[in-house]
């Protein structure tokens, strides 16, 4: 049975927040899972822009305030709340990864994982809160 896509009425902007940020999650999951590998396929090579702490806070602050941007809008328009948990975590995830490796308290590895998982729970809250936003239901 296939499914069919009915967006309800939904402003075009609000979805296009949600959008963005899925965009957003998933460069930095890529980011965070291509940058161990090249370090070891390539030791030689230097990371430049890509490895330096101001770069990661710099995904921070985009992606913490865009993602609690586009829950509340959802959560106006949809009301649930249960779509909101998975975006949360990744958020609380991400932001904790980042404040742990700036106080140094955790190493790269940690820091890479905690954030992949955020980055993957974010995905997946934003996907929800569009789907929800926009009333996709099959038919």
């Amino acid at each position: 049975m296939a499914a069919v896509l009915e967006p309800k009425s939904c402003r075009p902007g609000s979805r296009r927040l949600d959008q963005a940020a899925i965009c957003l999650s998933a460069a930095c999951l890529v980011h965070c899972l291509g940058v161990p590998l090249l370090l070891v396929l390539a030791p030689w090579m230097t990371l430049g822009v890509l490895g330096e702490e101001w770069f990661h806070l710099g995904l921070v602050a985009f992606v913490v305030p865009l993602s609690l941007l586009a829950f509340h809008l959802g959560f106006r328009q949809h009301g649930q709340r249960a779509m909101m948990l998975p975006g949360l975590a990744g958020v609380t995830l991400v932001a904790l990864a980042a404040g742990l490796e700036v106080g140094h308290l955790v190493g790269h590895t940690v820091s890479a994982a905690l954030t992949s998982v955020g980055g993957i729970l974010l995905i997946v809250g934003h996907w929800l809160n569009l789907r929800g936003r926009s009333g996709f239901r099959s038919k």
